[in-house]
């Protein structure tokens, strides 16, 4: 193995990246897949990416082209292409294998497959010559810029970054099957992102308080009554947090959100935070709410939480660790993450999340303080 193997590796990865990158931009409304059935899948269409720093030969993508042959002889409605640089080879420049540099390829497994289907492999598929790793990412930098709206290059790195970032999640983070992605959903990071970097700039130039009310402001509305909406209020906690303090922004949450026809809000606090300590605070409060559990020592049940059998409490409290069993049985329309060190995951796609920095969670209180229990559209 060469001694640079590591950095080759990783160069590999990030050129692999910015190929599905510039598939993304190329293909606006299209869910391409990263890490399918190979590197990039663009419907049918799938491709695996390679950077060598050796000339052409077709030694080199044998490997590749035998287990997209086992691909193909199992769907021949599949087509496939190898994207690689070759410092001997022009960018854009493609080819496709004669019957002869198939069976090459192939070796000792050429006699697996019958003629007719070799021969429907041969139009199926094409080699690819990518650019190298510096003029594709310059390329990829041009089309972030134009899709994202950047103002300049430093932006686009920046941008860039985040994506690759998350790149790296999708592929971690989801089933294979499920790792696809669109232009859209990167519009949307990349406004989140946005979001997060000029709120922690705001916060940190004008000061904490004239923060708090930039987002108090914006969570205001001239709505007279709080649209009828599920919500999901997600609460990052520290070890210095006190669960009175909870209790606090749990009640001041329940009288923003429960309200007109509007349904309770569900509360989620994340973190070094025992759940147990912020019930009984509310229960010696005579606060009443509801969790799932229909009487101490019960088992969860989610139909308790979603419809329960005393309704009227107002605030619904779920653990974080049960957060994902809620997936499938409530539709939210809106999910808030108040996070202190970093935002986390929205596991239900479909819902308009906003993502805000908070330096404890009693600032809740000061952006959701009475003076009108309006909810921003």
């Amino acid at each position: 193995m060469s001694p640079d193997g590591g950095h080759h590796a990783i160069k590999g990865f990030a050129f692999q990246f910015d190929a599905s990158l510039l598939q993304v931009l190329t293909n606006p409304g299209v869910a391409i897949e990263i890490e399918g059935a190979q590197d990039i899948g663009v419907h049918a269409f799938h491709i695996q990416v390679k950077h060598r720093s050796t000339p052409y030969s077709l030694s080199r993508i044998a490997s590749a082209v035998q287990q997209m042959m086992r691909q193909f002889a199992a769907d021949t409605t599949m087509r496939f292409a190898l994207y690689g640089h070759f410092p001997d080879r022009l960018p854009g420049e493609t080819l496709r294998l004669s019957r002869e540099e198939l069976e090459g390829a192939l070796g000792e497994s050429s006699d697996d497959y019958s003629s007719d289907v070799k021969n429907w492999f041969t139009k199926s598929f094409e080699v690819i010559f990518a650019p190298d790793f510096i003029s594709q990412f310059s390329a990829v930098l041009d089309g972030l810029k134009r899709a994202l709206r950047a103002r300049n290059e430093a932006e686009a790195l920046c941008w860039h970054a985040v994506i690759h970032g998350y790149l790296r999640d999708v592929i971690l983070k989801r089933p294979p099957g499920e790792r696809q992605i669109t232009l859209s959903e990167l519009r949307d990071l990349v406004h989140q992102a946005r979001t997060a970097v000029f709120e922690a700039s705001y916060a940190q130039v004008c000061g904490h308080d004239k923060y708090l009310r930039l987002i108090r402001d914006e969570y205001k509305s001239v709505a007279a009554h709080v649209p009828p909406r599920e919500r999901l209020l997600i609460v990052e906690c520290d070890d210095q947090t006190h669960p009175l303090d909870l209790v606090d922004v749990s009640l001041c949450l329940r009288r923003r959100y429960f309200a007109g026809e509007s349904p309770a809000p569900y509360v989620c606090f994340r973190g070094p935070i025992d759940l147990i300590s912020i019930k009984h605070a509310l229960w010696q409060q005579r606060e009443h709410f509801h969790d799932g559990f229909d009487y101490g020592g019960a088992e969860f049940s989610i139909q308790s939480l979603i419809v329960p059998p005393l309704p009227g409490h107002g605030l619904k409290l779920v653990d974080y660790s049960m957060l994902a069993q809620i997936v499938g049985h409530v539709k939210f329309n809106e999910v808030h993450d108040f996070y202190l060190t970093e935002p986390t995951n929205n596991p239900f796609g479909d819902a308009r999340e906003r993502h805000v920095i908070v330096q404890s969670p009693t600032d809740l209180c000061e952006i959701f303080k009475s003076g009108g229990s309006n909810v921003k559209r």
